[in-house]
C-alpha cells in the first residue's frame, strides 16, 4: 500500500491502462478495445513503459508461459529511447571512477553511439592508447525500475484475474524479472560474466569476447574493450530489405553469411557443450562481424548456465537427434520436463516425438530446395524450424503443464533468437552437418585430454585428494572403534532379542490357533463333545475354560507385541 501512496500518478496510468485494455474487453463494456489479446498486451505494455517495456521483452521468449500469438506480438516491442544529456554522464563518471571523464580517460566522446533503456555506451581511449567502449548507467534508473518493480507486485492480484500467465502465478513471473533486472542494473555482475566468458574465448578463431577494463569498472560504469566490427544487425537489416548493393560490398571485403552462420552456431555450441556457460542474449546489435568472419560479442547482462549433468545429457540429445534417433532423443530431453498433476506424460511424450519428426523433415526439405533449386513452399523466418523446434517444445512444456528446469529455460529462449538469426541470414546453411562435426571434435578432444600427459599431474593430485579424505575416514573409524564396539554388542543384544521374540510370538500364535480350533470344536459340535468327556465333567466348563485359555493367550500376545518398542 505504501507504494500505491507513493507513486499515484504512476498507479493511475497503470490501472487505466489494464481497465481499456485487459478488463474492458474482459467483461465486454460497450466501445472496449475489440482488438486481439496478444495486440491489447502490446500496446498495455508499450503504453506502460519503463519496466514493463522490459517485462514485455523478457515474456517475448516464454512460450512456456503464454501462447505463440501472444509471444510473437511481443517481439515488436521496440525499446527505442532517447539518449541522456553529457552532463548526467560527467556526474555519473565522476562519482563513480573519481574523476571527469577528460581527465580519466585520455578522451571521451560525448555523444554516445548506443543508448538503451538503463544505459548508453560512449567511445573513449584509455591513457594507455587503446580504444574503449564505455557504458554509464542512467541517472535514476534503478529508483524508477524498482518503483515499476513494486507497482507490478501491487498488481499481481489483477494480472491474475486477467489469467495472462495462464495458470502460472504472476509473483512468480515477477520474481524472475526482478531477478534479471537487478543483475542488469548491477555492472559488476555483468563484468564477471565477461571475464568468464572472455576466458573460455581466449585464442579462439571464432569468437570475440570484449574484455573487461577491472581499474574503469563499478556498479554503474563498465569500461571494454572496443571491437570494432559490422554490427550484425546492419546486415540482417540489409538481407531482410533486399539491399544487393550492400551484400555485394559484403562479399567483396571478404565476407561470407553462410560462413558467418556457421561460426555463431559453432560459438554457441561451444560456450554451451565445452563450457557450460553461454551469452544468452544474441540479439543482433550485441554481435559484430570481425575480419574472417569471427564473430564479436557484447552486452554480458544475461548469461545461460548449465550444470554438467544437463550440458552432458544435451549433448547426448543433440547427437541422437541429427542421427535421427528421435525416440532415443526425446527421451533424453524428457529428463529435465517433470510432469505435475495436470500432466498426461503419454501425450506429451507423443507431441514431442513429432515436433521432433517435423523439424527434422523441415530442415533435410528446407536445406534440400535450398541447395537443388527443387519447388516447394518457402519457410517464413518466424516459422524456421530451428527457432520453431525450441518454441513448439516450450509451448508443450505450457499445453502439458509441464515443469522445465530454469537452465534449459535459459537454454531454449537461446535457441529462439539464434534460429532467427540463422534462418534470415542463411537459410540454405546445413546445420545438422555443423552439429555432427562438432559433436564428433568434442568426443575426440575428450578422449586426447583422458591421455594428455600434462593432465596426469591434476588427475594424480585429485586422486591424492580422494585417497586422503579416505584415510581420513579410516582414521575416524579406528578413534571410534570402542564406540563401535559398544554398538556393535548392543546390536548384537537387540538381533538376539528379537529372534528370541519372535519364536515366542510363533508360539503364542500357535498355541491361540491349537485352543480357538478346539473352542470352536467344543461349540459347534456339543454333543460328540459330551460323549467324550470323562463322567462327571461338565460340558459348560469345558467351553469356559477353553475361552478363558484363549482370552489369556491373545492378552499376552498383545502385551509382547507391545514391548518390542520398549528398551529395557
Amino acid at each position: 500500500m505504501r507504494t500505491l501512496f507513493k507513486h499515484p500518478r504512476r498507479v493511475w496510468l497503470v490501472f487505466s491502462v489494464f481497465l481499456r485494455y485487459f478488463i474492458a474487453p474482459s467483461i465486454r463494456l460497450p466501445g472496449s478495445d475489440s482488438r486481439s489479446g496478444p495486440v491489447r498486451t502490446r500496446l498495455a505494455f508499450e503504453e506502460l513503459g519503463g519496466a514493463w517495456i522490459k517485462l514485455g521483452q523478457m515474456l517475448a521468449l516464454r512460450f512456456d508461459l503464454l501462447p505463440t500469438a501472444y509471444c510473437d506480438e511481443l517481439f515488436k516491442l521496440l525499446n527505442q529511447v532517447a539518449p541522456f544529456s553529457y552532463d548526467g554522464v560527467r556526474e555519473i563518471i565522476r562519482s563513480e571512477l573519481g574523476g571527469e571523464p577528460e581527465t580519466v580517460f585520455h578522451s571521451f566522446s560525448a555523444e554516445s553511439f548506443a543508448a538503451a533503456s538503463i544505459g548508453q555506451v560512449h567511445r573513449a581511449v584509455l591513457p594507455s592508447g587503446e580504444q574503449v567502449a564505455v557504458k554509464v548507467q542512467r541517472p535514476g534508473i534503478r529508483e524508477t525500475l524498482q518503483a515499476d518493480i513494486h507497482l507490478m507486485y501491487a498488481m499481481t492480484w489483477l494480472l491474475d484475474w486477467t489469467h495472462l500467465f495462464g495458470g502460472t502465478r504472476s509473483r512468480d513471473v515477477i520474481d524472475e524479472f526482478a531477478r534479471w533486472t537487478a543483475d542488469e542494473l548491477d555492472y559488476l555482475v555483468e563484468a564477471r560474466q565477461a571475464v568468464l566468458l572472455y576466458e573460455h574465448a581466449k585464442d579462439d578463431r571464432y569468437e570475440r569476447i570484449a574484455r573487461v577494463h577491472r581499474d574503469y569498472t563499478t556498479s554503474r560504469v563498465l569500461t571494454t574493450e572496443f571491437l570494432d566490427g559490422i554490427p550484425l544487425i546492419e546486415i540482417m537489416i540489409a538481407k531482410r530489405d533486399g539491399d544487393d548493393a550492400y551484400l555485394a560490398a559484403l562479399a567483396a571485403a571478404g565476407h561470407d553469411l553462410d560462413r558467418i552462420v556457421r561460426h555463431l552456431d559453432w560459438n554457441m555450441l561451444n560456450q554451451v557443450y565445452v563450457f557450460g556457460y553461454f551469452h544468452a542474449d544474441l540479439h543482433p546489435a550485441n554481435l559484430f562481424v570481425l575480419a574472417g568472419d569471427a564473430i564479436g560479442y557484447v552486452d554480458f547482462g544475461i548469461v545461460g548456465q548449465l550444470p554438467d549433468s544437463v550440458r552432458e545429457s544435451l549433448t547426448r540429445y543433440s547427437w541422437l537427434l541429427f542421427r535421427g534417433e528421435v525416440e532415443a532423443a526425446v527421451r533424453e530431453l524428457m529428463r529435465w520436463l517433470a510432469p505435475t498433476a495436470a500432466t498426461d506424460a503419454d501425450e506429451a511424450r507423443r507431441r514431442l516425438i513429432r515436433l521432433h519428426q517435423a523439424f527434422l523433415y523441415d530442415t533435410v526439405a528446407g536445406h534440400s530446395r535450398a541447395t537443388t533449386g527443387a519447388p516447394g513452399p518457402a519457410l517464413r523466418p518466424t516459422e524456421n524450424p530451428y527457432s520453431k523446434l525450441a518454441v513448439d517444445i516450450l509451448e508443450t512444456v505450457r499445453v502439458q503443464a509441464l515443469n522445465l528446469s530454469p537452465s534449459i529455460v535459459s537454454y531454449l529462449k537461446m535457441l529462439v533468437t539464434l534460429g532467427t538469426l540463422r534462418h534470415q541470414l542463411a537459410v540454405e546453411y546445413d546445420l545438422p552437418s555443423n552439429v555432427r562435426n562438432f559433436i564428433r571434435r568434442l568426443a575426440r578432444q575428450q578422449s586426447l585430454a583422458l591421455l594428455d600427459p600434462r593432465r596426469t599431474f591434476d588427475r594424480l593430485y585429485a586422486a591424492s585428494g580422494r585417497m586422503q579424505r579416505a584415510l581420513d575416514f579410516v582414521d575416524f573409524l579406528e578413534a571410534q572403534q570402542p564406540v563401535i564396539l559398544e554398538a556393535e554388542a548392543s546390536l548384537f543384544g537387540f538381533r538376539h532379542k528379537m529372534q528370541s521374540a519372535r519364536r515366542g510370538l510363533i508360539r503364542l500364535g500357535l498355541s491361540i490357533l491349537v485352543v480357538g480350533a478346539a473352542l470352536y470344536v467344543v461349540l459347534a459340535y456339543p454333543d460328540d463333545t459330551r460323549r467324550l468327556l470323562p463322567e462327571g465333567m461338565d460340558y459348560s466348563w469345558v467351553h469356559f475354560g477353553l475361552l478363558v485359555v484363549l482370552v489369556y493367550l491373545l492378552l499376552t500376545l498383545f502385551r509382547n507385541v507391545r514391548g518390542l518398542g520398549r528398551e529395557d
